[in-house]
């Protein structure tokens, strides 16, 4: 029962996560019927995810810093198993893009446009997510006056160095000129590798496949 209330409390302080979450449910159950399942789920993804990605970019270009911590404390039970969640409808999202992909030759170009589009908002989804998660674990430790990620200059980091930071960890699989001082930090840094690794090799291979089937 407590496992489940800091699930629910993790949740409500997420308003826009929350929303995406209910929008993209109706969304799928009113597109499935007539799309099919697979690329109804992408529809649905596309779009909730765009309105997503579109309030989070808002929230990152107009949050103070104390603000930003504000939001650090109340999202600090449950951080972790929304980031696991979010990677699980990730994976639920690839398996969606494979199967709307596996008709090969005979896929249409509206799917191939759906494709591509669910390619790069379930990318930067994958990003989003574990910008929020670092940014939100180094502020609590800066507060502690012992931060987790050490980024160059003096300037205290903002949204966008976060996101800076784990869009690099996306494409190239290693950290560029931000250090990781915290030892539970890189663990999920471990993570977020690997499976940006194995995510983008399944992106090529999908591609290749589809262009490869197209042609």
């Amino acid at each position: 029962m407590r496992r489940l209330s800091r699930l629910f409390h993790a949740f409500w302080h997420r308003p826009r996560l929350i929303g995406a979450t209910i929008f993209g449910a109706l969304l799928f159950a009113l597109l499935a019927p007539r799309f099919g399942a697979a690329p109804g789920l992408l529809l649905a993804f596309d779009i909730a995810s765009a309105a997503y990605l579109a309030a989070i970019g808002w929230m990152m270009a107009t949050s103070a810093p104390a603000a930003a911590l504000r939001r650090a404390e109340r999202h600090r039970d449950g951080r972790w198993t929304v980031l696991l969640l979010s990677l699980l409808l990730s994976a639920v999202v690839l398996l969606a893009l494979h199967l709307a992909l596996r008709g090969g030759a005979h896929a249409r170009r509206p799917d191939l446009l759906l494709a591509g589009a669910s390619i790069v908002l379930s990318w930067l989804f994958f990003g989003v997510v574990f910008a929020q998660a670092y940014a939100h674990a180094d502020l609590l430790a800066r507060r502690a006056a012992a931060p987790a990620l050490l980024f160059p200059g003096s300037r205290d980091p903002d949204y966008w160095d976060y996101l800076y930071f784990s869009l690099i960890l996306s494409m190239t699989f290693q950290t560029s000129d931000v250090s990781i001082a915290d030892h539970r930090l890189r663990r999920v840094v471990l993570l977020h590798s690997v499976v940006a690794f194995f995510f983008n090799v399944f992106i090529i291979a999908q591609t290749v496949s589809a262009i490869g089937g197209s042609l």
